[in-house]
């Protein structure tokens, strides 16, 4: 039987000196636990952002480790953590596992391989105006936040063979019919609260669409970190200038070319070459924000957009309606 590229790629590397150690291995099967053990995030930084452990005398399926032969770490799926892949180390126990398939070329659900993000933003008003019998949108009054700022849509990470189609890299793997039908997602009552300012679909639990087809695909933080993140994005977004910008021309229209022109002020000069505009029936519904692979808590959205990769555009023409929040 001739051997699969991915089998001739192990035996090439092993030939030259070894597997990279950053270079995991699919593998499939079940480690069994001989005692209790942290299960780490990232093995290398020893990341346990949740406190998840592996119990003695249970198993676990393997989905990969960090070399085919004699490993010395293995990464487990845990149901209960978050996110649910975690590298535990092979003292903690018996691994009966092998070479899983040949990786898929094309896939769009597996986690950990982004090569950017976007930030999508929503102007509420112009949302409530499409779609008035949303939750979120019965009892908005002109002094809430979202009435006079962007609110948080998403942080999706993208995959440039995907695009924005890489998506439901955890348990769930199709879209559900209603925001709702998914599972909860575990967030403390900080997070909570923040999200329930900026992100005011939460009240037809837009997080939980947005976690399990979007957060699932990122490695790097929990659930609470993903959304705090997200949140504290949003919040630069409107605080560099654009809501002053905006506040005195609610109601109005509004020149595109303005606009951009007001990003680049606000963001430094090319944050337009890296912001994409969308509009639906003359109003200014979304602003997707490009974003760097690499992302760090509390970095300054102005230098995260000279990172990023330029996508620029706008279905806009040259003006646009600033949908005021009621009817």
């Amino acid at each position: 039987m001739k051997p699969s590229r991915f089998t001739v790629l192990l035996e090439l590397l092993l030939w030259l000196g070894g597997v990279p150690a950053c270079m995991a291995v699919p593998m499939e099967g079940i480690f069994n636990a001989d005692r209790d053990c942290p299960a780490y995030v990232s093995k290398n930084k020893q990341t346990n952002p949740d406190g998840a452990h592996i119990n003695t005398g249970k198993a676990y399926p393997v989905i990969e480790a960090n070399k085919p032969d004699a490993a010395d770490w293995y990464r487990l799926r845990l149901p209960m953590a978050d996110p649910p892949e975690r590298w535990v180390s092979r003292d903690c126990g018996r691994a009966q596992a092998s070479a899983g398939p040949e990786p898929v070329a094309g896939r769009c659900d597996l986690a950990g391989q982004a090569d950017a993000y976007v930030l999508a933003l929503s102007w509420q008003p112009a949302f409530c105006e499409l779609k008035a019998g949303k939750p979120e949108c019965r009892d908005a009054g002109p002094a809430a936040y979202a009435a006079r700022n962007f609110s948080l849509h998403g942080l999706w990470p993208t995959k440039a063979s995907c695009g924005q189609d890489y998506g439901f890299c955890g348990e769930v793997k199709q879209p559900k019919r209603e925001f709702c039908d998914y599972p909860p997602v575990a967030l403390d009552a900080a997070t909570q609260a923040v999200l329930a300012q900026v992100m005011p679909g939460t009240a037809s639990c837009l997080e939980r669409h947005e976690w399990h087809k979007h957060g699932t695909c990122q490695t790097a933080w929990s659930s609470d970190a993903y959304f705090a993140l997200a949140a504290d994005l949003t919040r630069q977004f409107n605080g560099s200038g654009i809501a002053d910008f905006l506040a005195p021309r609610i109601g109005r229209t509004v020149r595109t070319e303005d606009f951009l022109a007001r990003l680049d002020t606000d963001l430094g000069t090319g944050a337009r070459d890296r912001i994409r505009l969308n509009c639906e029936r003359g109003m200014l519904v979304e602003v997707h924000l490009n974003l760097p692979p690499k992302l760090e808590p509390g970095a300054r959205l102005e230098s995260l957009l000279r990172l990023a990769g330029r996508n620029s555009g706008s279905n806009c023409g040259s003006s646009f309606r600033l949908d005021p929040m009621g009817p």
